[in-house]
């Protein structure tokens, strides 16, 4: 996604095919990122379109003529096991028979960082999705809240694209909100989000710098959210439990709200 983001604002021409033909290949590699393609369907960049089909298709191709379809029926049936839509036991072929173990002898030290006795291994590791979450509060209809949370949070993000739809489309903006909807989206998969996963904010982090003012970012009331959330991230706080889903939350509630101020703000100097 940066190479997309790269290619939109450097290469002199193709910049919209090249950026969404990295957009596909993406989208192939990690589904959800095919709703970045919404801001670009509501603001019509058909270009940008045709380059994530072919991105796309170009990805799917090449995967086929390597593994054949039997890769992608597995990785299926994996996502809906892993979401329990489906019991994957009732897919899967058991065997009978008994199957040796395999004594795998793990090194004490891995790239110089004892892993297994470190103590806050544990307290380090955080699931940060919605649906752990709601689990660990014990809701009930987990899945139809989170069908209900995703379907909102679409269709809030496109009604505000549409809102504040300026004569002048900022493609980075634009780009923004696709990147928004496709990581606040991902919150509402019901499979584990853990903290690795938060260094994809710092691309919407970097647009967000491009396209504001950095004194008036500073000097924003939401700039503490963002500055505790990076503050937390560094794993500064380990006496404060869930610390990283704190961070996490924290980061993405700082980006999703300068995102719309700065929609709003460019539709109004436009205007």
């Amino acid at each position: 996604m940066s190479i997309a983001w790269f290619a939109l604002n450097k290469l002199p021409k193709f910049n919209n095919i090249t950026s969404g033909f990295f957009t596909g290949v993406t989208s192939s590699l990690r589904p959800p990122f095919i709703l970045l393609f919404i801001p670009f369907i509501i603001y019509r960049k058909y270009s940008f379109l045709l380059g994530g089909i072919i991105g796309l298709l170009f990805s799917l191709f090449l995967s086929l003529t390597v593994v054949d379809i039997f890769i992608w029926k597995k990785y299926v049936l994996a996502m809906f096991g892993m979401t329990k839509l489906i019991n994957l036991e009732d897919f899967l072929e058991i065997e009978n028979k008994a199957v040796d173990s395999i004594n795998l002898v793990y090194p004490q030290i891995v790239e110089g960082f004892k892993y297994l006795k470190n103590p806050l291994v544990y307290r380090n590791f955080s699931n940060s999705s919605a649906y752990n979450i709601l689990e660990y509060l014990k809701v009930p209809n987990i899945h139809a809240i989170l069908i209900l949370g995703f379907l909102t949070t679409i269709v809030f993000l496109a009604f505000y694209l549409i809102r504040y739809n300026s004569k002048k489309k900022d493609a980075n903006l634009i780009f923004l909100f696709g990147i928004l909807i496709c990581l606040i989206g991902e919150f509402f998969i019901p499979v584990g989000r853990y903290s690795y996963y938060d260094v994809q904010l710092m691309l919407p982090l970097f647009i967000i710098i491009t396209q504001a003012n950095i004194k008036q970012l500073i000097h924003s009331k939401w700039f503490a959210i963002l500055l505790l959330g990076l503050l937390l991230s560094l794993g500064c706080f380990v006496w404060i439990p869930k610390f990283l889903t704190l961070s996490t939350y924290a980061i993405a509630f700082y980006i999703t709200v300068t995102s719309l101020i700065l929609l709003k703000q460019q539709n109004k100097a436009h205007d």
